[in-house]
């Protein structure tokens, strides 16, 4: 039973409590108070601090779901929520340590869903990444532990060569950071030599798992090494520990659902499936949350399996919807029904049944892809890239003497609200007006005395000075770009190009056409 929140501008809670000793009104009124102000009720200072910070009972009713227990909905100001932690601290906190005591229905306040970014790619994004569109994704795991790295490196090139969409690390896979490198080195190039047979893109996420202080180097390399994205366990490194890099890294972030057991299992103690591994995984970042089916070798049920569903689709702020991705012990003859269950936008995880498939697993993917087709039919892009306009014939941009194209307007170069850069134009030249390419061509001109943003991002651009001369800050070096100078900016390498002289400094960029949104650094 979902419950809609009385004030988008508080914390909304919805507890269900077990029947007890204590009455439902009191136990409402206690945790009111635990998770604010934490002392005895007589000791709460009249004023602000009891009518503005002690949580607020909003209700308690009978629980239609659950014979004997209760739901009491509290709120809590927004500014105890002022970030994911303060979130998890107010709504959760000590309120379980009751017992009996479970979270089942959560709404941040709107100011924070303003805060947070989410998923940097939800549905859309990966469907782009992997070119995929109208079906089911489908995903395997590089296992078991213990398999050299040929065997896992084989694994991941057949599934990529049957025309798999994602393969993963399995959750056990831990190594010192030098292991972690050579490994993930392997399998990326084993994944991208599957890829080149079959002219898709299979992605590969490498699991980011390693000590507190060592994590970011992890997930850095992977942005570096330029693959698309990691698997993290967000109750192992923490929730906004992973909310905290998907925030500093543009990378696709699925999280495993190792350790979420210990908060849901219990049906009347913790956090309900859908709250933990539905409306948190989501607010902190993952693009997709994996979960176990019911029909797999876990004790979860269809309406559990529903809820985190749902809250992973539903309207939260502005946040992207995430994709659901049942696994866990899962095989072939379970497709038809997960691709009829959960519907097109969800990532199919299915590991050691592929691994075992009797023909091998480049034709175990194919066969299941084709069963997943018969479900829900991929749709084809090139129809849609056909409707593209094309550029006239001949496809030639005539060059102006001032540094302008016929057929091409300048526009700006970013959003007027974002004032971290000063007098530059842009003008769009090739990539996006139907062209099949791969990479945009765009030129820029920066005015006396302005610059570009301070940014950085995932993919690589190439810079060519055109006019004038200007200064390219990389990564805390300082270097010139003159009339044909050739510059090239790595993965999240901060940059940004000045105009110091009295002249206009213009240049060619040349990025992905498909490419991350740049982070702002000043």
């Amino acid at each position: 039973m979902r419950q809609v929140p009385a004030d988008p501008d508080r914390v909304t809670a919805v507890y269900r409590i077990e029947p007890d000793a204590i009455a439902p009104e009191e136990l409402a009124r206690l945790i009111a108070i635990e998770q604010t102000v934490e002392i005895p009720a007589a000791l709460i200072p009249p004023g602000k601090i009891q009518d503005e910070v002690v949580g607020r009972v909003e209700s308690v009713t009978p629980d239609p779901e659950a014979s004997g227990s209760h739901r009491i909905t509290i709120s809590y100001g927004a500014e105890l929520a002022g970030d994911l932690f303060g979130l998890l601290a107010v709504a959760i906190g000590n309120a379980p340590m009751y017992g009996g005591v479970r979270l089942v229905e959560l709404q941040p306040p709107r100011a924070l869903l303003e805060a947070l970014s989410g998923p940097n790619h939800g549905v859309e994004g990966v469907r782009r990444m992997c070119g995929v569109l109208g079906r089911p994704l489908l995903a395997t795991a590089l296992k078991p532990q213990g398999s050299s790295v040929a065997e896992l490196a084989a694994i991941g090139e057949a599934f990529a060569r049957g025309g798999g969409d994602l393969v993963k690390d399995d959750q056990n896979l831990t190594d010192d950071f030098e292991a972690f490198r050579g490994r993930v080195t392997a399998c990326g190039e084993a994944v991208e030599r599957g890829n080149q047979v079959t002219g898709r893109r299979c992605l590969y996420l490498p699991h980011a798992g390693a000590p507190a202080e060592e994590l970011e180097r992890y997930v850095e390399f992977v942005a570096e090494a330029g693959l698309p994205g990691v698997l993290i366990c967000p109750m192992i490194t923490g929730l906004d520990t992973m909310r905290a890099l998907a925030e500093r890294y543009p990378l696709i972030f699925m999280g495993h659902p190792s350790l979420t057991g210990t908060y849901t299992h219990a049906p009347g103690h913790g956090v309900a499936h859908g709250v933990l591994l539905g409306t948190l995984f989501r607010l902190a970042g993952a693009d997709i949350s994996v979960f176990p089916d019911a029909g797999g070798r876990f004790r979860y049920t269809e309406a559990q399996c529903a809820d985190i569903t749902e809250r992973l689709r539903e309207p939260l702020g502005g946040l992207r919807q995430a994709w659901p991705s049942p696994a866990g012990g899962m095989g072939p003859a379970d497709v038809g029904r997960i691709c009829e269950t959960y519907g097109p936008d969800t990532l199919l995880l299915i590991g050691g049944a592929l691994l075992g498939y009797p023909g091998g697993i480049e034709a175990g993917t194919r066969q299941i892809l084709d069963r997943i087709r018969e479900v829900h039919p991929e749709v084809s892009i090139e129809p849609a890239d056909a409707l593209r306009p094309s550029l006239p014939e001949p496809r030639r941009l005539a060059f102006r003497r001032d540094w302008n194209w016929e057929g091409r307007e300048s526009s700006a170069y970013k959003d007027a609200g974002d004032l971290t850069f000063r007098g530059v134009r842009r003008v769009e030249l090739v990539g996006r007006f139907g062209e099949r390419t791969r990479c945009d061509l765009r030129y820029f001109e920066v005015e006396p005395g302005g610059h570009t943003s301070l940014e950085r991002h995932l993919h690589t651009h190439v810079v060519i000075g055109a006019r004038g001369e200007g200064v390219l800050l990389l990564g805390g070096r300082r270097m010139p770009l003159r009339h044909l100078d050739v510059a090239c900016v790595g993965p999240l390498e901060a940059h940004q190009l000045r105009n110091e002289t009295t002249e206009p400094f213009g240049f060619f960029c040349v990025v992905d056409h498909d490419r991350d949104r740049p982070v702002r650094l000043e």
